[in-house]
């Protein structure tokens, strides 16, 4: 062994990216931090193997340990290029074959160095030279060498200029917030270039162990500090860019300073031709309205432009940009065009309207019908008058519930983007109480959408208006499939999950969305009434039993796909059973009831099974659980109309 005037630095580095490493993978679930975890951990193995190289005496041991280090070198270009995919909001391009393409050359150039006496393609030649009181090693390169490194100077440049185009697109607010960003480009590349040309102060050492681990502490510090992975510049493209309102941002002069491409589209300008410029100038043709509004800074109303019917109408949200000092420095203008919702209102309206008046009609009718049944006592007009209101006032209940589902989801979707935002900027100002209410109010706008899709899947059913999409799946894939979705609903309650459905179980034919919809309206209705016990799902190809109906085939034996769900719940008494595929029936109606519900899961399982040709069946012993079986024969005949 040696002493070197670089092992200290060398070592400082080397548990610095260490430590930096196992801060990293604490946080590892931000979008970005797995690859540079891998980045810094290379870096830390580099510097140590280079450490004790230096200290090395003989050309083995030198050898040896640059051998090693080459481990960590050739990790660093893949996972700089996987962090600034991810960082830039491209990480879907890094799949799994691609993943593995990214390892062949690094692999190839480790192989050939530790075989590199056998063919010297690596190193053509490899030798000690005293520098001052102590021996490095000095290499040759074979032409391996260089393409390794030209391969990793590519991933190394392709990484460097995807951090800088996120860095340029950024708002300049965000600009100061990825300083570590700014620091791990300029480091990095600044290291290298002082080794690779000879200027280095230090003789020997290779600087860009060094750059690489300041340029890890930049970006940890960033990751830390500011959040910088949670948000910026991945949402600034995935939801900025992409919205379909036009979004613009003044500053405290009222200078346009960002603006999305559907604000660009509706003003029919280009960014270079707004970005910067005074609002006036910008919207030249609306003075009234840039007056109205220059000194608001938090409004929402509606615009109509233009005159009907092709008028256009837009919900405009004015919202003030505070600085750390709690001063309003900016505004954001956000404009939705709301065309079609005030155009569904005002028919909704007409609809609400024609509803009333056939609602007196109807109720005019059934008062000359029942005069008519006093005086005449026929009580076959009766029955037939009757019926044919009920039917006319069903199809009335059918249009409006449709409509008004429609409605009501619109909105309520909007209110849980909104909602998601809010948590975002909550979580972020550290106002954990702000994001409990807030997932509060998640919570019951997903109840409220599920209910809604309830109602108008069992209103499509009721007017006989529900597409049904048959096609041939596997039914092992769909009970995986919904296996994943169920399973944090079991877990909930403490229960355990058990699946018992083969590989090869067979295909079977029908609509593939509809009966992943019974499955888990099923299990759903189990895994509520189910605390702290068992639930099991049985699935593949069966003989048919007598109440299916299913009809012989050619080779003799009628067969079906059979879905049996089991559990170990509060189960289900004989009364509750008659009425269990009934319209807003629950199995406990009490005041105080503990289970939630609308009543329309299973009755919807129940009406898709019959329109795919199939049953749905209950058993159930009270307080010991139920078990439901659902056949559908194959090949499906339907029982009804598809549309």
């Amino acid at each position: 062994m040696q002493s070197t005037p670089y092992s200290a630095p060398l070592l400082i580095t080397a548990a610095l990216c260490a430590l930096l490493t196992l801060v990293i993978w604490r946080r590892r679930q931000a979008p970005g931090a797995v690859p540079l975890a891998v980045l810094v951990s290379a870096v830390s193995l580099w510097s140590l193997a280079y450490m004790f190289s230096l200290a090395g005496t003989t050309l083995a041991a030198q050898l040896f340990w640059v051998n090693l280090a080459l481990v960590g070198i050739v990790l660093v270009p893949g996972s700089w290029l996987a962090f600034a995919l991810i960082y830039s909001g491209q990480g879907g391009w890094l799949t799994r074959s691609r993943l593995l393409l990214l390892t062949i050359m690094p692999l190839t150039s480790l192989a050939a160095a530790w075989t590199n006496e056998q063919h010297h393609l690596f190193r053509s030649g490899v030798y000690l030279v005293n520098s001052g009181s102590f021996v490095v090693l000095e290499t040759t390169f074979g032409p391996l060498f260089w393409i390794h490194t030209a391969y990793s100077y590519l991933l190394l440049l392709l990484g460097s200029l995807l951090l800088a185009r996120s860095l340029f697109r950024m708002s300049p607010s965000y600009r100061r917030q990825a300083s570590g960003l700014i620091i791990g480009l300029i480091t990095t590349w600044a290291g290298n270039a002082i080794y690779l040309s000879g200027l280095s102060p230090f003789p020997h050492l290779d600087l860009t162990p060094f750059a690489l681990g300041i340029s890890g502490l930049a970006l940890t510090w960033d990751l830390l500090r500011f959040g910088l992975f949670e948000l910026v510049p991945i949402a600034y493209g995935t939801v900025f860019q992409s919205m379909d309102d036009a979004v613009i941002v003044l500053d405290g002069r009222d200078k346009v300073v960002e603006i999305n491409p559907a604000a660009l589209a509706l003003i029919r300008r280009e960014s270079r031709e707004v970005i910067g410029h005074p609002v006036e100038r910008v919207f030249a043709g609306q003075a009234e309205m840039i007056a109205r509004y220059r000194q608001v800074s938090d409004v929402c109303e509606e615009l109509v432009f233009g005159t009907a019917p092709d008028d256009r109408s837009f919900e405009l949200r004015i919202s003030p940009i505070f600085d750390r000092s709690a001063q309003i420095n900016g505004r954001v203008i956000v404009l939705r065009d709301s065309t079609e919702r005030r155009r569904a209102a005002m028919a909704l309206q007409r609809q609400n309207e024609d509803l009333a008046a056939f609602a007196s009609e109807n109720a005019r009718l059934y008062s000359a019908v029942q005069q008519e049944l006093a005086e005449r006592k026929q009580t076959e007009v009766s029955l037939s008058l009757a019926k044919e209101a009920a039917e006319v006032a069903n199809r009335a209940k059918s249009r409006f519930l449709g409509n008004m589902s429609h409605e009501l989801r619109t909105p309520l979707s909007a209110i849980l983007g909104y909602a998601e935002l809010l948590k975002i900027s909550a979580r972020k100002q550290g106002s954990q109480d702000l994001v409990n209410d807030i997932e509060h109010i998640q919570v019951a706008g997903q109840h409220l959408l599920s209910l809604i899709s309830d109602v108008l899947d069992i209103t499509r059913i009721e007017a006989e208006k529900l597409d049904l999409h048959l096609e041939y799946f596997d039914i092992a894939t769909l009970v995986r499939d919904v296996e994943v979705t169920i399973m944090p609903l079991v877990q909930k309650n403490g229960n355990t999950f058990h699946v018992d459905c083969p590989s090869d179980s067979g295909m079977m034919y029908a609509d593939s969305t509809r009966m992943r919809q019974v499955l888990l309206n099923v299990l759903d209705n189990a895994a509520k009434f189910t605390e702290h016990g068992q639930i099991r799902l049985r699935a593949g190809i069966e003989a048919a039993t007598a109440r299916s109906g299913t009809a012989p085939l050619e080779s003799g034996q009628p067969v079906v796909a059979l879905f049996q769900i089991s559990d170990t719940g509060i189960g289900i008494s004989p009364e509750q059973q008659r009425d269990l595929f009934k319209e807003f029936v629950q199995i406990d109606d009490s005041p105080t009831r503990k289970y939630g519900g609308s009543g329309l899961g299973l009755v919807i399982s129940y009406r898709l099974c019959h329109l795919m040709g199939g049953t749905i069946a209950v058993t159930s012993t009270l307080g010991q659980g139920s078990t439901f079986t659902i056949e559908l024969p194959l090949p499906v005949r339907m029982a009804g109309p598809t549309h």
